[in-house]
């Protein structure tokens, strides 16, 4: 499976319920509407569920963009 940003949209679109159009890769943790410590969860265990992985609490910490999002999620699965 390709992590790219369209994986990420979905994502995102289904564990915080939100429009996902203006997401980019550049995205920030701050600046995207739901994404705070909660909707952080909610996106590992959306990740965590469609890939069958887990995460360890350290790697999940200050992943704060997409792009750290996508570069952490490809390192889990390759």
């Amino acid at each position: 499976m390709k992590i790219d940003l369209d994986f990420m949209k979905s994502v995102f679109e289904e564990s915080l319920e939100i429009d996902v159009k203006g997401l980019g890769l550049d995205s920030e943790f701050e600046n995207v509407p739901g994404w705070d410590s909660l909707g952080h969860i909610k996106i590992i265990s959306e990740i965590e569920d469609r890939l069958d992985v887990e995460f360890e609490i350290d790697e999940i910490v200050g992943q704060d963009t997409i792009q750290k999002l996508i570069e952490m999620t490809e390192e889990k699965i390759s």
